[in-house]
């Protein structure tokens, strides 16, 4: 069983429900596996101890007795809340290409990158070239609707004075994030904004094709879209900095990377963006991470009940076709924020306990397990722990995040002065040590 790292929390929230009648659900079949898998996977949740009779009395019978496919997924996903870990979804059947077909084409965006601050979800990026720049949003507007996802009304649900918990927060910046990027070619979605006036902005955008994102497929996961991209920035010190974003943790990210390093060698410093990068496949951490260090070295260790699983990374000498390999030994940025889940968490924890990287940005997701998929008897997937996580001083990240060298959080004035607090301090910290 391949491992993957990687969160879908949004899901859910990203595609339709199927039309399945009361006798089509198998209700307590689809319990009976569920069940099964949470004890037996080793995982305990954030308490020490769950209550598993407790949580069995409250929850099995609501499961059970489901009317329909949404109740059953309203009341599975309920239990798995109760865990209170990531890496505990209910993904829905809808996500995956029907037998016999080809995956959904993700490789369309909209050109955007949210981000939540100050309790508002704002723009964060705009990327020139797709509907929202041609629409003439600007970074720092404030997102209020995207389509039929209210986020006004998320944000103004909480009692007064009370703001929306961090790990809430993530997950709403990985779901609006989910539904304005890596989406079909020509699909239409309305956006209400506001602008830095204060103006009131309902614009229309279509997708436009991505030819940097290509579709790729993990075990028993739904087809994930996949944009790579590389950069030559200049730096006051003269000469250039690479700079690499990648959208998951996927092994053709790894190629692209080993391409972008071969065909920038003479760049003094490299910065991984890994800000919205929601996870993917443990291998491609590893091969990564062997581009940056000359010998084999652990950036962690997977804590499982039948033993403890070193998560090291192997240098390289030539690739599949016999090429030399150009490893980087200079100076490494990674760029983090609350999007930066998974697999990202675990890179950017491993290579800073290292000494390898230094992070700029803001605090990553904090989900940090390593988790699998299986099929259930309602047509539905249940994505699962397998194993906690700890970087090589033995630091938990799950629940925690990797806190940054370099605090450089995004501020709405940042953005609405066209700036990037956490790249421009990656380049200047880089400039000052090559």
């Amino acid at each position: 069983m391949k491992l993957v790292a990687t969160s879908l929390l949004v899901l859910s929230l990203s595609f339709a429900s199927l039309s399945v009648h009361a006798d089509e659900l198998r209700a307590k079949e689809t319990f009976a596996v569920v069940w099964e898998r949470l004890q037996n996977s080793g995982f305990n949740g954030k308490q020490a101890s769950p209550d598993w009779t407790g949580l069995k009395a409250e929850h099995q019978p609501d499961i059970e007795n489901a009317k329909d496919i949404d109740g059953l997924r309203r009341e599975i996903s309920e239990l798995l809340e109760a865990l209170k870990a990531s890496h505990l979804e209910l993904i829905p059947s809808s996500a995956f290409p029907k037998k016999g077909e080809a995956p959904k084409s993700g490789n369309a965006e909209l050109g955007l990158r949210l981000a939540v601050i100050d309790q508002s979800m704002m723009i964060e990026r705009v990327v020139p070239g797709y509907a929202a720049a041609a629409a003439g949003v600007r970074p720092g507007w404030t997102v209020e609707r995207i389509g039929s996802f209210d986020l006004t009304r998320v944000f103004a649900s909480r009692s007064a004075g009370e703001s929306l918990k961090p790990r809430a927060l993530t997950v709403l910046q990985l779901t609006a994030n989910a539904m304005v990027s890596a989406i079909a070619p020509g699909t239409k979605l309305d956006l209400q904004l506001r602008d830095t006036d204060g103006k009131v902005r309902t614009v229309a955008l279509t997708a436009l094709e991505n030819t940097q994102t290509q579709t790729v497929q993990l075990p028993n996961l739904p087809p994930l879209p996949l944009r790579f991209e590389s950069h030559r920035l200049p730096v006051a010190g003269g000469g250039c900095v690479l700079q690499v974003e990648y959208s998951q943790w996927a092994m053709p990210a790894y190629d692209r990377l080993m391409q972008a390093l071969r065909e920038n060698g003479d760049c003094r410093g490299v910065i991984i963006d890994l800000r919205g990068n929601s996870g993917g496949l443990i291998a491609s951490l590893s091969a990564i991470g062997g581009l940056f260090i000359d010998k084999p070295v652990s950036l962690g260790t997977m804590i499982t009940t039948g033993g403890d699983l070193k998560l090291t990374a192997l240098p390289r000498v030539v690739d599949n076709d016999g090429k030399d390999i150009r490893r980087f030994s200079g100076p490494l940025a990674i760029l983090t924020d609350r999007g930066s889940a998974s697999c990202s968490d675990m890179f950017a924890g491993g290579m800073q306990a290292l000494g390898r990287a230094r992070i700029f940005g803001d605090t990553s997701a904090g989900m940090a397990l390593v988790s699998a998929s299986i099929p259930l008897p309602s047509g539905d997937h249940l994505l699962y722990p397998t194993a906690d996580f700890v970087d090589p001083n033995g630091r938990r990240i799950e629940g925690i995040g990797v806190t940054p060298d370099t605090p450089r959080p995004p501020t709405a004035r940042a953005l609405q002065d066209g700036r990037d607090p956490a790249l421009e301090a990656a380049l200047a910290w880089i400039d000052a040590s090559a």
